[in-house]
């Protein structure tokens, strides 16, 4: 590599240092491996070293709390809307610990609280139709008592 090469990557490392990106920092890391003395390359390869490891420890940090927060959503399984929130986080987690098993169980307590709300709106359906029909019936009555009282006084 020429001397005017090596300024040249040697600016972009010391940019893709000042990122915080995982990305940014290993691509950092691996151009001032390939600059090997050139200037301060050893000196700001620890610093994307350093940036790198506290930006992996950050994202370990995150996905735990993520896949903490969709074990949570999953045992207090009260809603769809709750589990689609758990498949959508594990979903987001790839392959980090037992995700894809987890989302795949989190599908089928889904499937199986839809079922159940159904039931329960079906219930409730059932339940209202009863109390129009009992509110029918008890309108009836009441014309019914009304032709009656008229009949039975005459019309008066």
């Amino acid at each position: 590599m020429n001397l005017e090469t090596m300024e040249i990557e040697y600016n972009r490392a010391r940019k893709l240092t000042d990122k915080s990106d995982i990305e940014s920092l290993e691509e950092a890391i691996n151009v001032f491996d390939s600059l090997e003395d050139y200037k301060d390359s050893k000196k700001f390869r620890d610093i994307a070293v350093s940036k790198l490891n506290e930006a992996k420890a950050e994202l370990d940090k995150k996905m735990e709390e993520d896949y903490n927060r969709a074990l949570f959503l999953m045992e207090n399984k009260k809603s769809a809307q709750r589990l689609d929130q758990a498949i959508k986080l594990l979903n987001d987690l790839g392959d980090y610990k037992d995700s894809a098993e987890l989302k795949e169980k989190c599908i089928e307590l889904r499937k199986k609280v839809m079922i159940k709300d159904k039931k329960g709106l079906d219930r409730f359906k059932l339940l209202g139709y009863l109390c129009a029909g009992i509110g029918v019936i008890v309108v009836a009555f009441l014309i019914m008592a009304i032709i009656w009282n008229i009949v039975s006084n005459g019309g008066n």
